[in-house]
Order: C-alpha cells, then sequence, then structure tokens
C-alpha cells in the first residue's frame, strides 16, 4: 500500500509539473486554444498509466491466488482424509509452494502453530489479499469445525467447486479479452478518422475564403476542438468500459485509457492538430 500511495503521488505530482510546463509554453507561443486540449489529457495520462500498472499487478496477483486456490484445497482435502486434523493439515501445506496464496497460507500456519484455534484463525482468512472466494471459504470450513461435520468432504466439495468456477473464469477472460481487442481496434479507427478530417477537412475549410460553404476560421477552429475533444472522450469511454468488463471496476481499464489518452495527445501534437 505504501508503495502505490508513493507512485500515485510521485505521478500526480508530475501530472501537475508536465501540465504547467506546457501550458506556460503554449502561452509564449501565443495557441491558447491548444492549452487544455493538450495538457490535460496528457497529464491525465501520466496519472493513470502509474495507476493502471499498479492495478494490473494487483489483479494478476488476485488471479494467480485464485488459480492456486484449488490445488490448495485438495491438497488440505487429502490430509483431512486421512484423519488427520484440521489444524495440523494447515501447517503441513504451509510448505507447499502456492504462489501469490502461499503468505496469506503461511499466516494462518502461523497463527495455528501459536496455539490460536484453527477456526477462529480462519475469520480472517483472504482479507489481505481482498479476494471474496478465499474469505467465504474461510466462513465454511470454520462453520464445518464448529458444527462437527466431515470437515473432509467440506473440503473436497469446495476444491471441485472452485476448480470449476476458475474455468468458467478462463473462458470468460479468453472471450473478454477479444472483445477489448474490438474495443481498441475500434478506438483506433475512431482516431484515425478525425485525424484526417483534422489534417484535411478542416485545413481546407480554413484556406478557404469564399464559396457557399464557405466558414469563418474561428468557426471551423471550435469544430475541429470539438472532434478532437471526442477523441478523449472515446478514450476515457473504451478504457472504462475494458474495465468493466475485466472486474467490473472502471479503475482495472485506467492502464489502457492512459495509454490512448497519451498516444492521442502526442499524435495531435506532431501532427500541428493542436
Amino acid at each position: 500500500m505504501r508503495r502505490e500511495t508513493a507512485i500515485s503521488v510521485v505521478s500526480i505530482s508530475v501530472a501537475f509539473l508536465i501540465a504547467a510546463l506546457v501550458t506556460v509554453i503554449s502561452l509564449r507561443m501565443g495557441r491558447n486554444d491548444s492549452i487544455l486540449i493538450f495538457s490535460i489529457p496528457f497529464a491525465a495520462s501520466i496519472v493513470l498509466i502509474p495507476a493502471g500498472v499498479l492495478r494490473k499487478m494487483r489483479l494478476s496477483q488476485i488471479d494467480s491466488a485464485r488459480k492456486n486456490l484449488p490445488e490448495f484445497l485438495r491438497d488440505l482435502s487429502d490430509y483431512t482424509m486421512y484423519g488427520v486434523p484440521l489444524s495440523d493439515a494447515v501447517v503441513r501445506v504451509s510448505a507447499n509452494d502456492y504462489g501469490s496464496l502461499s503468505p496469506e497460507i503461511k499466516d494462518l500456519a502461523r497463527k495455528v502453530k501459536g496455539g490460536e484455534p484453527v477456526e477462529e484463525a480462519m475469520e480472517n482468512f483472504g482479507q489481505s489479499i481482498g479476494i471474496m472466494d478465499l474469505q467465504r471459504i474461510g466462513v465454511i470450513l470454520r462453520k464445518a469445525g464448529e458444527s462437527g461435520s466431515n470437515t473432509a468432504d467440506v473440503i473436497s466439495l469446495i476444491s471441485n467447486f472452485t476448480s470449476q468456477l476458475q474455468l468458467l473464469r478462463e473462458e470468460r477472460v479468453a472471450e473478454m479479452r477479444n472483445y477489448n481487442l474490438i474495443l481498441m481496434v475500434s478506438f483506433a479507427v475512431f482516431f484515425i478518422v478525425i485525424l484526417i478530417i483534422d489534417l484535411q477537412f478542416f485545413h481546407a475549410i480554413k484556406l478557404s475564403s469564399t464559396g457557399a460553404f464557405a466558414f469563418h476560421s474561428t468557426g471551423a477552429t471550435v469544430l475541429e476542438r470539438i472532434f478532437d475533444i471526442g477523441i478523449y472522450v472515446e478514450a476515457a469511454g473504451i478504457g472504462a468500459i475494458i474495465g468493466m468488463v475485466k472486474n467490473r471496476n472502471p479503475s482495472s481499464g485506467f492502464l489502457e485509457m492512459g495509454s490512448m489518452l497519451l498516444i492521442s495527445s502526442l499524435v495531435l501534437a506532431v501532427a500541428g492538430v493542436i
């Protein structure tokens, strides 16, 4: 958490500095209309990209824990099936490697070794990672131990259920990956079309001063800026949709959102549109 907070603070600080620098340069060059069009999305991308990277790392950690959860439950079930108490089984399986799930299991084993009843130790199982599946499993195992049920059968059922659930998740991720690719391609097409309009159509309108369809130069510039803003709105919207598709959270699409804003602002600036 401290690392994430530090990176966020640094990103925001750098974004403000860049925005201020771009504003000063634009004012000196007399390009007042380009200040907000470039500096705001560019500065936003400086904040969103690091936040998106951290979010992606966090989701990768959660996915790794979920993938190793069925294996952990199977090992736990194997021990309890042969009469090993649940507390001893937890201590024994803690020596195995379960990826990002291992710290949570080792913490659980440490509590059990310290004399804490396994039912009480299970109360906070999964909270540090933030996976609801682990927390639910902890509650189920705690209730099974308290009621005197056959713990081995309960763990075996949970293991089978989590395995099937993980397969469904992987299928959904594969399907959504294709959907995300379609969204990114659609944004690229939209951006290229707007860029061509900016470079060809609006440029021709500004040069034209006669004719029935002639536009005033100022009016053409305003219309051009509206199209440019539409690019940024499209980038933000697609990024939010990608986040919702991933895990129903727009913040999960911050990396894609920031990348599209950064590329768009830089390309428009290099092309001389803004």
